[in-house]
């Protein structure tokens, strides 16, 4: 039941942060933006599966990814600069949890993600000024995340391909480049979802019944 409420906490914080960005009110997401990864946190930790950790590399790279929420409330260069930072390493966390879990880099999978990543920053260089080579660096560590994700299974690499997304559209907003009306509306809910689709890579989902749960927990008990 804690699973089950930590991650409905998750998705209400999730759809109260998109709404607060796409109405552009700032103060509640200091509340609604920076307790995203934190609850996200417990979530891996209570419904963490058997033999996968209860901490560790995932939840590394979900305290990353908060300072990077942090990071990017604040508006100015040096924190946007360390959010980055705390996004590559929750990005370093997730690769090397990925190798430990057996995942793949096929040569196609690698040509395809690498061309992905050169078609955004042929859309966006223009337009980075000072912020080109960090982004640079930064969004090849992020393809290659998403790359390896992909190899873990489906669920993972839709997890880390909508957080490439996610991140394709802030470097457009950054850059002033304008595809599609709206666009920055999808920042949000995509990186919600992605941050849940890797974080259930280490969970039980789905769920056990409620009574299989409560026979667990009577099992647990009576053995410690």
């Amino acid at each position: 039941m804690r699973a089950r409420a930590l991650l409905a906490a998750y998705l209400t914080l999730g759809v109260a942060d998109t709404v607060f960005a796409a109405s552009g009110v700032d103060g509640p997401r200091w509340v609604s933006k920076t307790l995203l990864m934190p609850v996200l946190i417990a979530f891996v930790w209570v419904a963490a599966r058997p033999g996968a950790g209860r901490a560790g590399l995932p939840i590394g790279a979900l305290a990353g990814g908060f300072v990077g929420d942090v990071g990017l409330l604040v508006d100015h260069d040096a924190a946007f600069m360390i959010g980055m930072a705390g996004f590559a390493v929750g990005h370093v966390c997730y690769l090397l949890a990925f190798r430990r879990l057996g995942g793949t880099l096929s040569p196609r999978r690698a040509l395809g993600y690498l061309l992905a990543w050169g078609a955004m920053m042929a859309l966006v260089w223009r337009g980075l000024d000072e912020l080109l080579v960090p982004v640079l660096g930064y969004s090849l560590l992020l393809t290659a995340m998403a790359a390896y994700a992909a190899g873990v299974g489906r669920r993972t690499g839709l997890g880390g391909a909508l957080f490439l997304l996610s991140d394709a559209v802030i470097a457009l907003g950054i850059a002033d480049v304008d595809l599609v009306p709206g666009q920055d509306a999808v920042v949000m809910p995509t990186y919600v979802a992605a941050q849940l689709l890797l974080a259930l890579t280490w969970a039980t989902w789905p769920f056990a019944r409620p009574d299989a749960e409560e026979a667990t927990d009577r099992s647990a008990a009576s053995s410690s």
